[in-house]
């Protein structure tokens, strides 16, 4: 069976080298696609869908901003299981600062702005694979997390009530909340770090 697996903010397939689910599961990252101009995140994932060959008979799985997409992406093919880590479940998981900053600012800010300082990013993600991390961050489109930010902010996020929700105790991206299961010790960056850990949660709602 495959899993559609949503990556990050920008990120890529490289984030998911250590989900290992068996020998039944076929790994399957999805490659974003470039947003159009003032793309809500609703429209996006509806454009996602059509650009893979996806049908119900999968399993959607999304991580961080890709958790987000997942949920959208899960309303729109009803697949036979969806999992969400390190990510949120409705408008209450957004960052206040997100929140409250208009859209206009957002938008004039310049897209350099949106590259983060390895410092910062290594205490924000919470990071053990710092040079795993660093690599990504180096290869992500400013542009995209900028576009990503706007898009998370005016989420209209109907609830999609997925099978799983699985969340670090040290998150400090996007905290855990009370309906997820919580991995301790698990930051933003859990899904390389705490691989092992997740691969035992994922597989065991799978085989249910």
């Amino acid at each position: 069976m495959k899993v559609y697996c949503f990556s990050g903010l920008g990120a890529d397939e490289r984030v998911f080298q250590f989900l290992d689910l068996g020998p039944e599961y076929d790994i399957v990252p999805v490659k974003w696609i470039d947003p159009l101009r003032n793309e809500s995140i609703e429209s996006y994932s509806t454009r996602i869908v059509s650009s893979i060959d996806i049908d119900k008979n999968c399993v959607v799985l999304g991580v961080s901003f890709g958790g987000v997409i997942a949920q959208e992406v899960s309303k729109r093919v009803k697949p036979i299981k969806t999992i969400i880590i390190s990510s949120i479940k409705g408008r209450t998981g957004i960052p206040i600062i997100l929140k409250i900053v208009p859209n206009f600012i957002l938008r004039i800010i310049p897209k350099s702005f949106f590259n983060l300082p390895k410092s910062i990013a290594a205490i924000l993600f919470g990071a053990s694979n710092k040079e795993l991390l660093f690599q990504i961050l180096k290869d992500t489109e400013p542009s995209f997390v900028k576009w990503a930010l706007i898009g998370l902010k005016n989420w209209k996020a109907n609830i999609y009530e997925s099978d799983i929700y699985i969340s670090g105790a040290k998150d400090y991206l996007l905290k855990p909340f009370k309906s997820a299961l919580i991995i301790e010790g698990g930051g933003h960056f859990m899904i390389v770090d705490k691989a092992n850990e997740i691969n035992s949660l994922v597989k065991k709602y799978l085989n249910q």
